[in-house]
């Protein structure tokens, strides 16, 4: 599809009369080139920007983590628990001596 597109304006850009060097032609492709760079540059900084802001609002999910794997622990180790082993081992409830669920 892009080659098609670039059928429509090539011919208006790429004329008889600046030939052979396309001196118009080859500075508004460098020109369209360096608008989509500056384009790709502005969207990078942007999402960089974005991504700092963002982690300085959000909650700290590490700590959220344990607090939720420790409440784990303590319901495997709690005695009403049936999956608890007799010997009172703690276990991970939902998670099989290989780690797999």
């Amino acid at each position: 599809m892009g080659a098609n597109i670039a059928g429509i304006y090539g011919a208006q850009i790429f004329r008889k009369d600046d030939n052979p060097l396309y001196r118009r032609a080859f500075s508004i492709a460098c020109a369209v080139l360096a608008f989509g760079i500056a384009l790709a540059i502005f969207r990078f900084l942007d999402d960089f920007r974005r991504r700092r802001r963002d982690a300085s609002r959000a909650p700290d999910v590490a700590s959220e983590n344990l607090e939720n794997n420790t409440q784990k622990w303590r319901n495997a180790d709690s005695p009403s628990s049936s999956s608890s082993p007799p010997n009172g081992e703690a276990t991970l409830v939902g998670v099989s001596a290989t780690g797999k669920t």
